[in-house]
């Protein structure tokens, strides 16, 4: 069997929990396809890595980020790729740029997350082009993105977009039978685009 890569004698956590050990690694196409405490055989495999004194192990998920912005002017998220994270999620705490404008998504994310109003708005305003869930999805896809992307539809989205932000952000105001059917038009769209929930909190 010829691999793409070998990396050689690195500690490997196979990310199911199981104790780590010193493993050697056979890459191919893309995939983990040998895993050896012997060795493997090295002919025809045109990169070699010696892993020892190292870990190694499957690529991180943040589950919890806010890059619904930053992913806007620097896709390539290099800072959770230099940690080992190859999958982050979009569309935390309630918060997405789906349907708001940019001066609705910085009072939102202004709100919940403490993140600078005036570079929400910004980063919005010269970015966006989408106006529907498939059209996000393209316009991620577009980019050139570093690590894998996955987002959740915020609530406060499309409760600002259906309500508007002032009755959106009241306590006591709730959504007429329309509004709430329409909130669930667009979070019926967002699972269908391939958005993988929806996320809401209580601020």
């Amino acid at each position: 069997m010829t691999y793409d890569t070998i990396i050689r004698g690195g500690r490997w956590f196979d990310g199911t929990g199981a104790a780590s050990a010193v493993r050697t690694i056979g890459i191919r196409g893309g995939h983990v396809v040998a895993i050896s405490a012997d060795g493997l055989d090295e002919a025809g495999c045109p990169q070699m890595l010696d892993a020892a004194g190292h870990w190694v192990l499957p690529g991180m998920l943040d589950i919890h980020t806010h890059y619904d912005v930053e992913v806007l002017g620097g896709p390539a998220l290099a800072e959770s790729l230099r940690h080992g994270v190859t999958t982050v999620m979009l569309g935390s705490c309630s918060l997405s740029t789906i349907h708001v404008d940019g001066t609705q998504a910085g009072d939102l994310f202004g709100r919940v997350e403490a993140i600078p109003r005036a570079h929400v708005i910004a980063a919005v305003e010269e970015h966006k082009t989408w106006r529907s869930c498939e059209e996000y999805v393209d316009a991620l896809e577009g980019l050139p993105l570093g690590p894998n992307v996955a987002a959740f539809i915020g609530h406060s989205d499309m409760r600002t977009a259906v309500m508007g932000l002032d009755r959106a952000t009241r306590r006591r105001e709730r959504p007429s039978r329309g509004e709430q059917a329409e909130m669930e038009r667009m979070l019926a769209e967002a699972l269908a685009a391939g958005f993988v929930g929806m996320s809401s909190m209580q601020l």
